[in-house]
Formats: C-alpha cells, sequence, structure tokens
C-alpha cells in the first residue's frame, strides 16, 4: 500500500564508530537504513539514473526516487549534524493531494473574496453615491427656481454637511426669491400708482385749462372793450358788467369746487354727524331747485316716506341730493320727468333720482365718477357743467362709508346712493356719543 499521508523518519547516531539507530518512525525500512549508512560513511548511495537530486549541500541533499516497494514517487530529505545522521520520505503523492486541496482551497476562498468584495465595494460606493446624486438633483431643482426639494439624509460626515448647508441656502434663497417678487409686485404697483397719478394730473391739468379757458377769454374780451370804449351805451355797458361778473362767479365755483373735492377725498374734513329727516332734505333740495325745473319744462314726481331718520352729515348729503338733481335738470328731455324717490331695503333706505332723456352709453358708466369726465362735452358746455359734481357725490359717500351708482333704466337714467336709517329709540344712544 502506497503511504501517502505521512513522512517516515530515521534518526542515527555513531556510538564508538558503529551507527545504532537512535529513532524510527517505523523499522521497516532496510532500504533507507542501508542509504543513510551508506551517506554517513561516505559511500556512494544514490545512482544517478533513478533519482532527481533538488539540492545539494553539505549537510543534507534532497532528491526524488522512484521506490517500487512504496509503488510511487518518493522524495527524500538525507542529512547530518555532527555525528547525528538523519533520513525523512515521504511519498510525493501526499504532497500532490495537499497542494491540490491547497489550490482548491485557495480557489474557493479567492472567488468568495472577490464576491464578497464586489458586494462590499457596491454597499460601500452606492452609500457613497447616494447621496453625492441626491444633492446633485437637488442643485438641479434649485437652478429651476424649485426649492421645494430638500436633503434628506442623516449622515453626520462631509456629505450630510454639504446636504444641510444646500438646506439652509435653498431656505435662504426661496425668502430672498419670495421678497423679491413682493418688491417687484409693489415696484409694480407703485409704477403702475404713478403712472395712473400722472395721467390724472395732466387730465386734470387739460380739463382745468379748458374749464377756465372760456371764462377768461370772456372776461378778458368784455374788459378790454370797455377800456376801449367799444360802447357809450350804458345797457350795453351794464350788460359787459353782467358778463364780467358771471364768467368770474363760474371761475370761483369752479375752483371751489377743486378745493372741496380735494379736501372731500383726502378726508381733512372731519364729518359733522347729526340726526335728521332725509325725506326733509330731499323735499327742500327739490323745492330750492323748482327754478331750474320751470327752465327745462319737466315735471318733477316725487316718492318719498314722509320721515326717513339717518345719521350722517347733513350738509353733505343736501350736496350729494343738490348734485344729483342739478345733473337731472341738465340731461333731462324736454319736456321730460324727473322723479325722485326712496326705498327701504332692511335697514337702509335708497335714495334714486331718475330722468327720462338719453341712455349713458354703457362704455362710460364706471367713468361718470372720475373727475372732468363727461359723456357729451359739447352738451355739458351748453350749460356750463365742470365734470365734478360726481367725483365730489362719491368722495361723500365714501367717507360715511356708503355706496353710490348708476344705471341706464326705464327710458332715461338712474342715478342713487343709499344710507343707513335709525330708529328713534337709537337717537339717545347716538348723541351720547358720535363714535358708537
Amino acid at each position: 500500500m502506497v503511504k501517502n499521508v505521512n513522512i517516515d523518519v530515521i534518526v542515527m547516531q555513531n556510538f564508538d564508530e558503529v551507527p545504532q539507530i537512535v529513532y524510527a518512525s517505523d523499522m521497516n525500512q532496510e532500504k533507507n537504513i542501508s542509504i543513510l549508512i551508506a551517506y554517513l560513511y561516505g559511500n556512494t548511495f544514490l545512482n544517478e539514473n533513478d533519482v532527481e537530486i533538488y539540492e545539494t549541500t553539505e549537510n543534507y541533499i534532497v532528491y526524488k526516487a522512484n521506490d517500487s516497494r512504496l509503488g510511487g514517487d518518493q522524495m527524500t530529505c538525507i542529512g547530518r549534524v555532527d555525528d547525528v545522521g538523519y533520513i525523512m520520505t515521504t511519498p510525493l503523492e501526499s504532497i500532490r493531494e495537499s497542494a491540490e486541496l491547497s489550490n482548491r482551497f485557495l480557489i474557493y476562498i479567492g472567488v468568495f473574496a472577490v464576491l464578497l468584495g464586489a458586494v462590499l465595494v457596491y454597499l460601500v460606493t452606492r452609500g457613497l453615491t447616494k447621496p453625492i446624486q441626491e444633492l446633485s438633483e437637488i442643485s438641479k431643482q434649485m437652478a429651476e427656481l424649485n426649492f421645494d426639494a430638500r436633503y434628506t439624509g442623516r449622515q453626520t460626515n462631509e456629505i450630510g454637511v454639504l446636504g444641510e448647508n444646500m438646506n439652509y441656502m435653498s431656505d435662504n434663497l426661496r425668502r430672498s426669491i419670495e421678497e423679491l417678487r413682493a418688491a417687484n409686485l409693489q415696484l409694480a404697483k407703485d409704477l403702475e400708482e404713478k403712472e395712473r397719478i400722472d395721467e390724472m394730473r395732466r387730465l386734470f391739468l387739460s380739463n382745468v385749462s379748458h374749464e377756465l379757458k372760456t371764462p377768461i377769454a370772456l372776461i378778458q374780451g368784455y374788459s378790454e372793450g370797455l377800456k376801449d370804449g367799444i360802447s357809450e351805451d350804458p345797457e350795453s355797458m351794464e350788460f359787459y358788467c353782467d358778463v364780467i361778473i358771471d364768467e368770474a362767479q363760474k371761475m370761483n365755483q369752479i375752483v371751489l369746487r377743486l378745493l372741496n373735492l380735494d379736501d372731500i377725498a383726502a378726508w381733512e374734513r372731519q364729518l359733522v354727524r347729526e340726526v335728521f329727516n332725509l325725506s326733509e332734505v330731499l323735499q327742500g333740495v327739490i323745492h330750492s331747485t323748482r327754478v331750474m325745473a320751470e327752465e327745462c319744462g319737466c315735471e318733477v314726481r316725487v316718492n318719498v316716506e314722509p320721515e326717513i331718520l339717518v345719521y350722517a352729515d347733513e350738509f353733505m348729503i343736501e350736496e350729494v341730493v343738490q348734485n344729483y338733481m342739478t345733473n337731472a335738470y341738465h340731461y333731462v328731455s324736454r319736456p321730460g320727468v324727473v322723479t325722485v324717490s326712496t326705498i327701504r331695503r332692511g335697514k337702509k333706505v335708497v335714495v334714486s333720482v331718475h330722468d327720462t332723456g338719453t341712455p349713458i352709453p354703457e362704455e362710460d358708466l364706471e367713468h361718470v365718477w372720475d373727475k372732468f369726465y363727461k359723456v357729451d362735452k359739447a352738451r355739458t358746455r351748453s350749460y356750463g357743467g365742470s365734470g365734478i359734481g360726481l367725483s365730489i357725490v362719491r368722495a361723500i359717500l365714501n367717507n360715511h362709508h356708503s355706496r353710490c351708482g348708476v344705471l341706464n333704466r326705464d327710458g332715461g337714467v338712474d342715478f342713487w346712493f343709499e344710507l343707513e336709517t335709525i330708529t328713534e329709540d337709537e337717537i339717545p344712544r347716538l348723541e351720547q356719543g358720535e363714535d358708537t
């Protein structure tokens, strides 16, 4: 049987020049014993044709030889240390098997190490590249001004610090851009308001110059006529003076209305609120303007309750009614009808002044409250209107926190405004404190 898993060892020592076996792993090694004895005594022990020497020194020889007894190649090491000699043999088959087993083990270990390394490299690189890819996507979203993307990683390393800094930068950019947008919107509003004011200023100057041009021209013309003595007739001179006085009064009225309008619009005039009967104010204005009704040949119809108590500035409300009535007389058809009526709607009363005449074009309805706006400039000039009255009406009612409006209805135009009514039980409380 081939010994392929062990090493046979023989150790010999010279005692009185007689070699004796000190140790032998197997005493049935006559050939190895004879080879060791021959080596110790310097005799030839190798047949070079049968062996393959691997290494030779003064103290040992390593060689391979075929042993027919054991049935295979043997690896032998024979040597000496002083007077002690030794020989070790082992089958090459066991070495080959060990080497093959080692190689197979190394292959398995190598394959496993490569696979494990690949998995570890993948996990490590994925752990590094995933947050970097996330940061790259966040930076792309920020470049597109989308600041909702947030870094959600929980790393405490440099990548985590970078992510937190990007979140902080995103918040700051969002806040800065929102502030910039708000500033831009405010700037756009300011520019729009400035353009509106500039347009109103331009229109104001244009209309004022237009309104004052005719009275100034008449005053200048008639004054120069009087100075040059164009007529010695006392009646003609009195006519010239009356024209000058009349035109001067028109100019004064225009200026006063402008000042009054600016005063009301700027809230510079404190409202003097008191309890009064709105019906009496309506009747008083209708009576005072009866002459204008007779001049235009129109009928005045009144449909007003006998008592409507309100808490407001009586003088300013009377001016509102005065403007509505004057406007109605100027535009009513000839012959025509002017109707003044009141309608209660809960706690409020709506006062309406309707005149039969040409309706206002729909595109002009929202502009009739603007300063100097005139639907029919030629017709307005015929009666000397300045286009300011309705602006005063709106400013007064805005100060009262009340509404006003205009409608084309029943073959004419209907101007209206509303006020909140009170009862007699509320009068003592209002008289104790006007602000309650």
